[in-house]
């Protein structure tokens, strides 16, 4: 699978999650997938693949598809910085990192870095391989 085939695949996993576990007669789901219309908003200098919110806004879902390769980038640090920085600001704040397996546990610690920077008090981790989810242990825990 190309990697841009992967990181299609891992945002379409993100995108599953998100309706299996938010009712989308409540939540806005935008996707930054080719051919959506409604792209997500730009959060601290950077678009997520995938941005959920209700109305009025009780909950936000932010959701990241990273590659092997693009995962260790300084990019996606920041990327994934920005966005915890916006969800520790939210009533309620989830962020969903969807990586194929091999990276899982490079993932954990790189989310468990930026939530240490942090400290969020209302930011649930998912990190996910496409096809199982586990919630991350943070110090928020």
């Amino acid at each position: 699978m190309s990697d841009s085939a992967q990181h299609l695949a891992l945002v379409n996993s993100i995108l599953a999650l998100v309706k299996k576990d938010f009712p989308l007669t409540k939540f806005v789901v935008l996707s930054d997938l080719p051919g959506s219309f409604d792209k997500p908003p730009r959060i601290n200098g950077f678009v997520p693949d995938v941005f959920a919110e209700d109305a009025p806004r009780t909950a936000v879902v932010i959701g990241e598809a990273k590659t092997v390769q693009d995962l260790q980038t300084n990019h996606s640090r920041l990327q994934i910085a920005a966005f915890l920085r916006f969800l520790a600001a939210q009533q309620n704040g989830v962020f969903v990192l969807a990586v194929p397996w091999p990276a899982i546990a490079t993932a954990q610690v790189i989310v468990d870095l930026e939530l240490r920077e942090l400290e969020p008090q209302h930011v649930k981790v998912v990190i996910s391989d496409g096809y199982e989810t586990r919630a991350a242990a943070g110090p928020s825990e």
